[in-house]
């Protein structure tokens, strides 16, 4: 299953890959279904940290170890290793900023999701409805903090449950 996610945001490619790649560790600070993340491992291609761990709500805790990390091309993957469910037996994300002019940037985000098993097959329509809603969701989320430096409403309401 692939997911292909892709938002216009209004600041320039820097900007917009502090937040994405610089602070690759730190995504829970503008992303609502995240309630924390923290980045371990060692250095990687330019990143702080080669691995991440999430607290996802609904979901737990997932652990997250980059594939590919380029300061260069603005781009990253990473594959979760750990926390999804039983039925997922490949998981990978990767994220492309491209520079549309000074102050517009596009942000493309790609999911690879690979169910397995009689449950995988059977769950596969609600796992993309799911993971494309939650797409969305991180998308915007990382829209307004990049163009307003400061966390979504959606994000604030996350924090106060």
């Amino acid at each position: 299953m692939i997911i292909e996610k892709e938002i216009i945001v209004n600041k320039n490619i820097d900007n917009a890959w502090q937040v994405l790649g610089t602070e690759f560790a730190n995504a829970h600070v503008w992303a609502s279904p995240l309630s924390h993340s923290t980045g371990s491992g060692s250095k990687f291609n330019g990143s702080e940290c080669n691995e991440r761990s999430c607290d996802i709500k609904g979901m737990g805790k997932t652990k997250e170890r980059l594939l590919q990390f380029s300061n260069d091309n603005h781009s990253l993957s990473y594959v979760v290793e750990q926390g999804m469910p039983s039925m997922v037996t490949y998981a990978t994300n990767s994220w492309s900023l491209i520079s549309l002019d000074q102050d517009k940037t596009k942000l493309v985000m790609k999911m690879e999701i690979t169910l397995g098993g009689i449950m995988g097959f059977m769950m596969q329509p609600m796992m993309k409805m799911m993971m494309s809603k939650m797409g969305n969701t991180l998308l915007s989320d990382y829209k307004y903090y990049v163009e307003n430096g400061r966390p979504s409403e959606a994000k604030l309401k996350a924090l106060k449950k």
